[in-house]
């Protein structure tokens, strides 16, 4: 990683950062490092928007694994597997339109426990 480096957003789980010195971004969410170009990180980006949670959760719902939403990768053994709340955290990670963007109620509902 370049040593001269900006944060440009940052959650509980993650964080975007711009390397000035080569100009690519490091996206790095849970225990997962991305190291990315713009072309890639707005693909990215494209593709996380597109997916269809209902569907997923649905053709999912019986599965023995808590994570029902796949993310594939190019290693044909390897799938990136997120929940819900994980998807809306990293579109807030990757979402260049709002630098303010915050969750909703409506994000968080089913995923907070009111003790």
């Amino acid at each position: 990683m370049c040593c001269n480096y900006s944060i440009l957003k940052q959650t509980q789980n993650g964080m975007l950062i711009f390397l000035k010195g080569c100009g690519n971004y490091q996206l790095t969410f849970n225990n997962l490092n991305f190291s990315l170009t713009e072309d890639e990180l707005i693909a990215f980006a494209n593709y996380l928007k597109r997916i269809d949670i209902d569907y997923w959760e649905k053709e999912y719902e019986h599965s023995i694994y808590k994570k029902k939403i796949p993310i594939p990768t190019l290693q044909s053994n390897f799938i990136i597997l997120i929940n819900r709340l994980e998807l809306y955290e990293l579109l807030v990670l990757i979402n260049f339109e709002n630098t303010n963007e915050m969750l909703s109620y409506n994000d968080l509902k089913n995923g907070i426990f009111w003790n």
